[in-house]
């Protein structure tokens, strides 16, 4: 299990990062060219054996880059090697971090060996013409001699100065064979674990479902992370701005991002994390090597689900992790890895358990909230309903109830994510005449014959309801007897209609079925259906108007430009609330510099969201007028 080492070892680390752009700055000491690394004694040790991710070496060895392992037989890689895992961590103690070098050895990585036979290599010297012929293919003709695939060679030696990286060609080399040879346990990477600790071998469907249900139970959604310094990064105020999924709808970013984060080996260390897109990958990967033959598909709607195919039968696979890590202090952290225990044996259980301690710690919110964007006031700015510009997005917000319900998850800097609550959203949806696709966004010029089977959202209709009405229970037929129906017009607003493949009708779907049972039966007159229907014609009838070419003429900003809620009137130059020949002679003076012309929200006339008012804006300007 894993040792508490709470005092010296963690004020040493603390130490250690307090300035982590120092500890960077050393990259590959250029001595380590001239090593002879057979001189010196090897041990291999994995550190969360059976995985074959990182290792701590155990040598004299000063200089890391002058050797690595490879292992020649390897399933997963032909070219399989255990190397310096570059990359400084505040919970580990260094003795020298510009060279990485920890107590009595250095950190590797492979993910790609399976253990057993493993040579060491070493560099070996090589003439220029021979590292771009032999090692990476003949150069081009007139070139600088350096190969086609790489504009210097990938074993050059890279030094750190105040304005960055340079790198210096001290020669060229390549890594040998040696006899030196070293025997590893059996290992194995993230995927055969989960297929041997959990398939059943009952079926191919049984065992992904097994492997499945084995992964989500050690699964973790993120590790922690030691968080930086937070500074305002953006000239964007807090925004709305879509999510990229169907199923994800927008995230509200913050202005603010941190600097100097930095990393923990255990986090690193944890090798199941997986978030909603990297669980559904290894599903995939574990799909293939169950059996080769099968077929995976990305869902088409949710991003955290694969269809898999096998013998003719598809299911559906995905998922991600549990839980979810954090930014904590260098204060926090309660275990460094300082290699000074030969004994200490690292297992699953025992680093997550690490990660659930980092990710339940009260830490502070650091965030200035001051002004933040929240969606309780998204939802009060659209009221029934709204166009909304994200910057160049557009999407169609209402409320769909009375009440005033919100589900957001924080996570990042500042960040968060709806999911569900009072606010309506329009998914592969006509609303206004215009078509608002499976990523939340209106795409401008689509066609009803391109999304042939969308919903359509009617922000404002009467239809029939059901106030009162009997029935009785046939046992005989087992049916239901509909007896009599009181029904009411009512004015609704944000109805959607959705399309029944079967009716070839897009109907009111929470209505319709029952009031179709009382029509069947000859209870109330048939044309209460047609209220709660919409046919081909007429769903073409209301798109047809035109406006599915034009951008949303009103509605509100969340851009992080405008003032968060800031109205806007596509074309309203003089902010009176309308667009009119009167924008436009006040545009046109605008850019002639006449000293009286002022724009009193120069956003409205931003037509080709350019961020620059200019003679293009204008010309919009008159189309649209004359469209209008």
């Amino acid at each position: 299990m894993l040792k508490r080492r709470l005092t010296a070892a963690a004020a040493s680390a603390a130490v250690l990062l307090s300035n982590l752009s120092l500890l960077s700055a050393g990259a590959t000491d250029p001595a380590s060219a001239e090593v002879d690394a057979l001189q010196y004694s090897y041990e291999i040790i994995p550190l969360l054996a059976p995985f074959n991710d990182y290792f701590y070496i155990r040598t004299d060895n000063p200089h890391p880059q002058s050797f690595r392992f490879a292992d020649h037989d390897s399933p997963y890689s032909e070219t399989s090697v255990i190397e310096l895992n570059d990359t400084l961590y505040a919970d580990v103690a260094y003795e020298d971090p510009a060279l990485y070098r920890v107590n009595g050895g250095y950190l590797f990585r492979s993910g790609s060996t399976n253990g057993g036979e493993i040579t060491l290599q070493i560099q070996e010297e090589i003439t220029r013409e021979e590292y771009n012929t032999v090692i990476y293919g003949t150069p081009e003709p007139d070139s600088t001699g350096f190969s086609p695939y790489h504009g210097m060679p990938v074993d050059s030696y890279k030094h750190y100065y105040e304005d960055g990286w340079s790198y210096s060609v001290l020669g060229y080399y390549k890594w040998a064979d040696t006899d030196v040879t070293f025997t590893l346990p059996s290992l194995c990477d993230e995927c055969d674990y989960l297929i041997e600790q959990y398939a059943t071998g009952d079926g191919f469907f049984e065992d992904m479902t097994a492997v499945q249900t084995g992964f989500s139970d050690i699964c973790l959604y993120s590790g922690s992370y030691i968080r930086g310094e937070v500074y305002r990064s953006s000239s964007l105020d807090w925004r709305l701005s879509p999510a990229g999924h169907a199923d994800q709808v927008f995230y509200i970013y913050s202005p603010y991002s941190r600097r100097d984060n930095k990393s923990l080996f255990a986090t690193a260390l944890y090798p199941y994390r997986y978030d909603s897109l990297g669980f559904p990958s290894m599903m995939a990967l574990i799909s293939t090597r169950l059996d080769e033959t099968s077929t995976y598909e990305w869902d088409s709607y949710s991003h955290a689900n694969i269809n898999v195919t096998y013998n003719g039968e598809t299911r559906t696979y995905g998922g991600q992790g549990n839980g979810e890590g954090q930014g904590i202090n260098m204060e926090n952290i309660s275990y460094v890895f300082d290699f000074s225990d030969s004994a200490a044996v690292y297992t699953l259980d025992s680093a997550r358990a690490l990660l659930d301690e980092y990710a339940a710690l009260e830490i502070e919110d650091d965030i200035p909230r001051e002004g933040a964007l929240t969606w309780k006031t998204i939802c009060d700015t659209v009221g029934d309903g709204a166009w909304v510009d994200m910057g160049r997005y557009y999407t169609y917000l209402f409320k769909e109830d009375d009440r005033d319900y919100y589900y957001a998850e924080e996570f990042g800097v500042g960040e968060s994510i709806y999911w569900w609550g009072s606010l309506g959203t329009c998914t592969d949806m006509w609303v206004d005449g215009r078509y608002i696709n499976k990523a939340e966004c209106f795409v401008r010029g689509a066609t009803l014959a391109e999304h042939p089977e969308a919903a359509m959202l009617l922000t404002e209709v009467t239809l029939p309801e059901l106030v009162d009405h009997t029935w009785t229970w046939d046992p005989e037929t087992e049916t239901s007897i509909m007896l009599s129906a009181e029904i009411v017009e009512k004015e609704m607003k944000n109805v959607v209609f959705t399309y029944d493949p079967e009716l070839d009708l897009w109907t009111e779907p929470d209505s319709y079925g029952l009031f179709k049972m009382f029509v069947d039966q000859d209870v109330i007159d048939a044309s209460y259906l047609d209220k709660l229907s919409l046919t081909r014609e007429e769903m073409e009838e209301i798109i047809a108007d035109g406006k599915t070419d034009r951008f949303p003429e009103q509605g509100y900003f969340f851009d992080g430009k405008s003032p968060q809620g800031a109205p806007f009137v596509r074309g309203d130059g003089n902010d009176d609330g309308t667009a009119s020949v009167a924008d436009m002679v006040l545009l046109h003076k605008w850019l002639l510099h006449t000293p009286d012309a002022v724009l009193a929200n120069w956003r409205n006339v931003d037509l080709n969201e350019d961020d620059v008012i200019d003679g293009f804006d204008l010309s919009i300007l008159k189309r649209e007028l004359v469209m209008k």
